[in-house]
């Protein structure tokens, strides 16, 4: 159990635009074994096992750097929806991308799911223009590896485009599915049980590749593979089922409140010092009367501070600001996606502010693959 935890441990290879790029330490294995895989295949070309081994390593760093390309677009395609990545993570059977928060719209959704299959397809393109510059140019060794390259972008293209989740393709039925109205989480169970059938269907053919075949290491790659998207599948739905047993009140923290007669000065100088949030609520005698952000005090000219009170700036109570504390935990965050703040003030039955709840932690974790 140690050694397995320790495999499972991450480092960071690098940082992207400021996105940090991280790896576990299985991935180093793959990369060893796919540097050998390659190597082997390349060996009757070059006669000399040290120079494929560094083909081998040259050719599979290329293709988890296609794989990080892959990730890139997901990220770059979340930005322009105004939906920043959190962090890149290179595992043993590609990558995944996690994103701050759920996109809030179906177009959203798809154009970011649908960002990494176009740009390993394009990479399948390119290597194979490659492949046929060197095969003009009688150069056996590139022509080997760019088509090996091609062929493994092609592969992951059409992989990811499975429609199960956590796959992209099952990310775009799923975002298929919301456009035609489907509740968004049973949108995500029902593309979830998709990719357990995936699964599946991989882990059988695996097993029958290994024992009819005899092609050892292609049946277990593929399921390992098989059993990963499983136990991904399996993750959401357990996931989405659990936000909907939870109520608010399980998942609320305590607010702090900013009393509508405060300066923004003092606001400012004196409390939010201590409680780095971008959305208060505004409150007094535990009456919620407004919600304050962050982002509308930026409009605020310095100089007005002192004489400006919070009342002011603040954005009024209106129904899509507050919640009761009984209310379904998936309920709250629907209306957090949709009300411009992410965020909600907590009432219990009386209407006394008694919580604030916020999209983060779990509510804010978004995984691309």
């Amino acid at each position: 159990m140690t050694l397995l935890r320790f495999f499972k441990r991450q480092f960071i290879i690098a940082h992207v635009s400021g996105i940090p790029v991280r790896a576990d330490y299985r991935w180093l294995l793959v990369l060893a074994v796919m540097s050998w895989v390659t190597a082997s295949g390349i060996h009757s070309l070059t006669g000399n096992i040290f120079t494929s081994l560094i083909f081998g390593v040259l050719t599979t760093l290329i293709f988890f750097a296609s794989i990080l390309l892959h990730e890139l677009a997901h990220a770059v395609v979340g930005r322009m929806e105004n939906v920043s990545a959190l962090e890149i993570v290179l595992h043993p059977f590609g990558g995944l991308t996690r994103f701050r928060h759920a996109p809030d719209t179906p177009r959203a959704e798809f154009r970011i799911a649908a960002a990494g299959p176009s740009a390993s397809f394009l990479l399948a393109v390119l290597f194979a223009g490659l492949m046929a510059a060197f095969n003009w140019l009688d150069a056996d060794i590139p022509t080997q590896l760019f088509f090996t390259l091609g062929v493994l972008n092609l592969l992951l293209a059409v992989f990811n485009m499975l429609p199960g989740y956590p796959l992209d393709g099952g990310r775009i039925l799923r975002a298929y599915l919301w456009q035609r109205g489907t509740d968004l989480n049973e949108a995500t169970v029902l593309t979830g049980r998709c990719g357990q059938v995936i699964a599946a269907v991989f882990i059988v053919f695996g097993i029958v590749v290994a024992l009819v075949q005899a092609d050892f290491f292609t049946g277990f790659w593929t399921i390992l593979v098989g059993l990963f998207l499983y136990d991904a599948a399996r993750g959401i739905i357990r996931e989405v089922t659990e936000a909907e047993q939870k109520l608010v009140e399980d998942v609320m923290r305590l607010p702090v409140p900013v009393t509508p007669e405060t300066d923004v000065r003092h606001f400012i100088d004196h409390i939010l010092p201590f409680h780095r949030r971008a959305v208060f609520p505004v409150a007094k005698d535990r009456q919620l009367y407004g919600i304050l952000t962050l982002e509308d005090l930026k409009k605020l000219p310095r100089e007005d501070w002192s004489k400006t009170k919070i009342r002011t700036v603040m954005r009024p109570i209106t129904p899509d600001y507050f919640v009761e504390s009984d209310t379904p935990l998936n309920e709250a965050e629907e209306i957090m996606r949709e009300n411009g703040i992410g965020a909600l003030g907590v009432i219990d039955a009386q209407g006394n502010l008694v919580g604030f709840l916020r999209l983060s932690g779990r509510q804010k974790s978004q995984i691309i693959k």
